[in-house]
């Protein structure tokens, strides 16, 4: 059945925008969505590994203002009644938590009415509130920050290692999230999150709300369900679609002009180095959306490239304001502790020297390794008995 609407993502624009909330809040509400629709069912090859077009979206706008939590539970109704198997979960969770969810199989039947069992583990993550998400505990903020890290992205198989019930396989990853919060409570992120999971997350920074308007009247009313309809049957479309999307010719040579130049990209704020160092997949997933939200040949053409490459070069700025907004000096103290360590060693030492140099517990040891690792600053390698670290690009 042919769709109803030319461009999803512009007509979602449409039907949103007599409400207050700055559009910048609804389109990429709407990104969410229709990355979270799809759950893990087509993706672009990219030799070396198969990118899914997963986003993590985290709003930041002062409470009350922006109209935030109403634009985002429009684009969640929404995508609720489109794909109701869409598994979400929001509201308070934990790590254990978020990972047995995401532990689940389904029966599919294929021909001849036999079943067959798939292991799936998309979710949709929505939080109204990031301290919802995190909490304020800081070592289980930690846990969550780590593992949104490591299944972001979307493998078969996560292994994750729990405290009393041994290794639990997730298989099939495919997380989204949508999530918001006062620039004041970033604090909630720990301080272990800033090279991995802020380098994964596309940070939307809104101001006041775009107009005042009390009454939406009768006839606009009539016309924004007429369009909410179409918006949800097109969605239920695109949450159908299936295989390898594959971009033409002309798209791939625009984004290899592209990604040449943001590979000699001089960085003067390496705050936003952890996010410039994955934009070029962010763009491609970005792409692969606006694609999708035009057509069901999945073919990811110039101009998509292009809308990739654009928003892209928009969040480099609002990325380094919250990441300035989130530093800890504690962390960067630890971090520069750390580093120093294993340069008066020669760059190579045990984590016994560690532990013993920076007396901090277990777990905030591990959580600040995590951290190295995913920036590619620090190496780790099991040698005899021996966990040992090393300077990345240093032979012991």
């Amino acid at each position: 059945m042919a769709r109803l609407l030319e461009d999803w993502l512009q007509s979602y624009l449409e039907f949103t925008s007599a409400h207050e909330a700055p559009e910048k809040i609804h389109i990429w509400t709407a990104m969410a969505v229709l990355s979270a629709s799809i759950r893990r069912q087509f993706y672009l090859d990219r030799v070396f590994y198969r990118l899914y077009p997963n986003l993590y979206v985290l709003i930041v706008a002062e409470s009350a203002r922006a109209r935030k939590s109403i634009a985002m539970e429009i684009g969640l109704k929404l995508l609720k009644d489109a794909v109701p198997d869409v598994f979400v979960m929001r509201g308070r969770m934990t790590p254990e938590g978020l990972v047995k969810c995401m532990n689940r199989s389904k029966t599919v039947i294929g021909e001849g009415g036999r079943g067959t069992i798939y292991e799936d583990s998309h979710v949709f993550i929505y939080a109204d509130e990031l301290a919802t998400l995190f909490g304020f505990d800081r070592q289980s903020a930690s846990r969550m920050a780590m593992l949104l890290t490591e299944i972001y992205g979307s493998g078969d198989v996560y292994p994750h290692t729990t405290a009393g019930e041994g290794v639990w396989e997730l298989h099939n990853l495919y997380p989204t999230v949508l999530a918001a919060t006062d620039p004041r409570n970033l604090k909630v992120l720990p301080e272990e999150a800033i090279a991995g999971l802020l380098g994964r997350i596309v940070f939307i920074v809104a101001g006041d709300r775009r107009h005042s308007d009390a009454w939406l009247d009768g006839a606009r009313k009539k016309e924004t369900r007429e369009l909410r309809t179409a918006l949800v049957s097109d969605l239920q479309k695109i949450s159908l679609l299936s295989g390898v999307i594959e971009p033409t010719e002309e798209a791939r040579r625009v984004f290899s002009v592209w990604y040449d130049t943001i590979n000699q990209k001089k960085i003067e704020d390496e705050r936003i180095e952890p996010f410039l160092a994955r934009c070029h997949d962010t763009a491609l997933k970005i792409a692969m959306l606006i694609s999708v939200s035009r057509s069901d040949k999945l073919k990811i053409e110039a101009d998509h490239i292009a809308g990739g490459i654009a928003f892209v070069e928009k969040l480099l700025p609002e990325s380094a304001r919250v990441v300035h907004w989130t530093a800890s000096t504690v962390f960067a103290q630890n971090r520069a502790h750390f580093l120093e360590v294993l340069r008066r060693h020669g760059g190579y030492c045990s984590r016994k020297v560690i532990m013993k140099a920076l007396m901090l517990s277990t777990s905030d040891v591990d959580a600040l390794v995590s951290t190295l690792i995913q920036e590619g600053t620090v190496e780790e390698r099991l040698v005899g008995r021996d966990l040992m670290y090393r300077l990345a690009g240093e032979e012991p």
